[in-house]
């Protein structure tokens, strides 16, 4: 399943490096790539300190204002019907399922995508069949209870 995910592109102001970290919406790191330039030892050494390492997205906020020497670009999520189908993996009625997406207001498209891992996870769980992507878009499936149950 593909995952929505907030990339943010560091750029150093006086060094050719150019490094991307991408966060799913829960704030946790799940990729990091070096895109451009070559880490020194020292350049190592600082970006994998402990404490410094953005390992969650609230730490790399906090790099645009505080370390003057980088140009922090924030991407935001990718929150289009298709990328939703996609995520959500239960190819019936895309028609109706789009209608429904494009009637949802911004928060609720994330809150959608956030919650397509905990639903799947809970219709294991309870050996229950999936709803059809109209239904869990319409009904608001994604506010269920089965958000909080891991």
């Amino acid at each position: 399943m593909s995952e929505l995910l907030t990339t943010y592109t560091v750029k150093g102001k006086t060094s050719p490096i150019v490094w991307e970290f991408k966060y799913d919406l829960n704030g946790v790191l799940r990729e990091f790539k070096l895109l451009e330039g070559e880490l020194t030892e020292m350049q190592r050494k600082w970006l994998f300190f402990h404490t410094r390492f953005p390992y969650t997205e609230n730490v790399i906020k906090s790099w645009d204002t505080v370390i003057k020497n980088f140009e922090v670009i924030v991407g935001e999520p990718d929150l289009s019907f298709d990328n939703f189908w996609k995520a959500y993996n239960y190819k019936v009625g895309k028609i109706p399922a789009e209608k429904a997406w494009n009637k949802l207001s911004k928060s609720n498209r994330l809150n959608a995508f956030k919650a397509i891992k905990p639903y799947n996870a809970y219709l294991r769980r309870k050996g229950i069949e999936k709803a059809y992507a109209q239904k869990y878009l319409n009904q608001q499936k994604f506010n269920d209870e089965f958000n909080s149950i891991h």
